[in-house]
């Protein structure tokens, strides 16, 4: 039991120690005197000053340690690896300021599947063309008009495709300005935002552009070589009429007034009939229209009979051909359902999705900053707070050495005059 004695013996020691502790006794060799009372009130200060002083030194140590400063770092030549974890408010000054959008982004169009079918091939207009004189057929027959029809939209494929090209290489050719190297999120939020704008203003343009095109045929009036729009009769007396044609609303309009007019397409079995507006029994073609112009008539029709090889099969057995075609895919539409019209397909530049690589690691190695300088949040070490508070350990002592005791007399004085009776008064 040696040790627990010795253990019970320090604690004493050191208890007696505390509570005689006194490090406002007079200094040796002074002429001040310290009687019983003095002492006592030595002791209670010196227990309040060292409680107080400790108290003072955590606050004190805690403030320093959880002050936050910022600091300025500066790194000349980051590596590619490092920039993506710098912080946000990073300011890396781009060596290039000017960037062409082709050197990180890549676009190219994926056309509805009509631009890649058999359908605008030389072998299918061919495989509807009759070789008789069209201009004997009814008005809304198919083979008086049917190949015209695929030949225009064999070229809207074609001109969508080198519109697309153009604008995209013009695109591509254009500036990107970026004085600083923007972070990846606001990169993608400007580089889309871009992309977007360039994807709806080509249909705008191209649209106009057609419609222009329309305009100043039906202005003047141009006779279609077919004759679907103007109707040349030889009688004893030579004229030249507009077309009449009956939309699904069963009323009537002519070329003159509208050249958008249009009628069902049809496969009529008279032939080289006395007017082409006569016509025997007829097979009506779903979603083909016959109109002014074989431009405007494809426009309104839709390819729903080429989604269905059934109706495919009856359009191929009119015409004279050992030709095979097969249907387009159902399963392949996308953004065009197959009762959407030709006009609206084109009005899309045909186009029905978008392939689109847009790298912010090209953007980061073009711009290639030379530097980097941010912000960066530092606490004070451990070893900094220490020195902190040594620094404020001596005047923080004066301070308290020579406050605490008038501030603890004073408090004394107060509550001894509160708990002493007033002078006079005695006991009867």
């Amino acid at each position: 039991m040696p040790i627990i004695d010795f253990c019970r013996q320090t604690i004493s020691t050191w208890k007696i120690f505390f509570l005689n502790l006194n490090v406002f006794q007079p200094p040796v060799g002074s002429d001040q005197n310290e009687d019983e009372q003095q002492r006592r009130f030595n002791i209670i200060v010196t227990r309040i000053y060292l409680v107080l002083l400790t108290c003072l030194l955590i606050y004190l140590g805690l403030f320093t340690y959880s002050d936050v400063k910022d600091i300025t770092e500066k790194q000349d030549n980051p590596p590619k690896i490092e920039l993506d974890s710098f912080p946000a408010d990073v300011e890396c000054p781009c060596s290039r300021i000017s960037l062409s959008y082709g050197e990180f982004i890549s676009l190219g169009p994926i056309l509805h599947q009509i631009c890649k079918s058999d359908f605008v091939l030389d072998r299918w207009t061919k495989a509807i063309y009759s070789d008789s004189n069209v201009t004997y057929f009814n008005l809304n027959d198919f083979r008086t008009f049917g190949s015209a029809q695929f030949q225009a939209l064999a070229g809207f494929c074609d001109q969508s495709i080198s519109y697309l090209e153009q604008n995209i290489d013009s695109f591509e050719k254009s500036k990107f300005i970026s004085p600083q190297l923007l972070p990846r999120n606001l990169f993608q939020e400007e580089t889309q935002t871009a992309i977007i704008r360039f994807q709806q203003s080509l249909p705008r343009a191209f649209a106009a552009q057609l419609e222009l095109i329309l305009q100043v045929i039906s202005s003047n009036r141009l006779m279609s070589g077919l004759q679907t729009n103007f109707i040349i009769s030889y009688d004893d007396n030579p004229e030249v009429n507009p077309a009449i044609y009956i939309d699904r609303n069963k009323a009537s309009c002519d070329c003159v007034s509208d050249y958008r007019c249009t009628s069902k397409a049809i496969f009529s079995d008279i032939f080289n009939a006395s007017t082409q507006y006569d016509f025997g029994r007829k097979i009506r073609l779903p979603g083909l229209a016959s109109g002014c112009l074989p431009v405007t008539s494809i426009l309104a029709s839709t390819l729903e009979c080429f989604y269905s090889q059934t109706c495919l099969n009856t359009l191929i057995s009119v015409f004279q051909t050992e030709e095979n075609f097969s249907a387009m895919a159902v399963s392949n539409i996308s953004r065009f359902g197959q009762y959407a019209t030709v006009k609206s397909i084109v009005d899309n530049l045909m186009v029905e999705d978008w392939l689109m690589n847009v790298s912010y690691e090209k953007y980061r190695d073009n711009c290639a900053p030379l530097s980097c300088t941010y912000q960066k949040k530092m606490r004070n070490t451990l070893l900094e707070v220490m020195v902190k508070l040594i620094g404020l350990l001596s005047g923080l002592i004066c301070a308290l050495r020579l406050v605490l005791p008038i501030i603890v007399r004073f408090i004394l004085n107060k509550l001894n005059n509160v708990q002493s009776p007033p002078s006079g008064l005695t006991r009867k």
